[in-house]
């Protein structure tokens, strides 16, 4: 009974961390419709918590973090040795950066004066963007070694790659879009970091979800 118990907790937080991915997809999705004034080749999904609408995604980046959090619980009984546990504990860190990303709204990319909502809305996107793939990192490799994962081990490391891959071409997009255009700055209309940025954001969240799928199929399996 308690090892079912386990399993029914297992397979209710995974659920729970899909259904919060897909719900910040949706509404990252619906702003695009909301908010057409934000230019998606070079506005950064931050800029959506702006003006009227904002709301949406100043609730969006908290469900991010659940999505994590929940992720984390589902997780904790099938990583092995200290790497797995610590990539979730990053995950949990990195909820309250989430939160803080939604409770402090950025700047226009444009707008270059300082303020203090701005800057912490900077180190918390910061912290997320950069260490997304290092906690991912630690949880795909105690997994690959566990007994207890029977899932595809391909997809661990083809989502893995993916999550890399979106990250560095994130940056790169940066320094393309400078030796296309050397004038072009560090952001701006010809400084295409928009879509690098959604391409990255969704790579995150779709790790979050085939991962959980996995571990659903694996645990109804059992």
């Amino acid at each position: 009974m308690k090892m079912n118990n386990k399993l029914t907790r297992q397979d209710q937080a995974a659920r729970l961390a899909i259904t919060l991915s897909v719900s910040f997809l949706t509404i990252l999705t619906l702003l695009h419709f909301l908010k057409p004034e934000f230019d998606p080749s070079w506005r950064m999904i931050s800029e959506y918590e702006i003006g009227r609408f904002g709301w949406l995604m100043r609730v969006n980046f908290p469900i991010w973090g659940l999505s994590l959090l929940t992720f984390a619980v589902a997780f904790w009984q099938k990583v092995n040795g200290f790497g797995g546990k610590f990539g979730l504990g990053w995950f949990a860190v990195m909820v309250i950066f989430l939160f803080g990303a939604g409770i402090f709204v950025t700047n226009p990319i444009l707008d270059e004066s300082i303020s203090t909502a701005n800057t912490v809305h900077a180190i918390c996107g910061a912290f997320v963007i950069m260490t997304f793939p290092i906690a991912s990192l630690f949880v795909v490799s105690s997994l690959t070694r566990s007994k207890k994962w029977t899932a595809p081990r391909w997809h661990l490391w083809l989502f893995e790659a993916l999550v890399w891959l979106s990250m560095v071409g994130f940056f790169a997009s940066i320094s393309i879009s400078n030796a296309i255009n050397p004038g072009a700055g560090r952001v701006g209309p010809e400084v295409y970091i928009g879509w690098p940025n959604r391409i990255m954001v969704l790579i995150y969240h779709l790790w979050i979800i085939i991962l959980a799928s996995d571990l659903r199929t694996s645990t109804q399996q059992a």
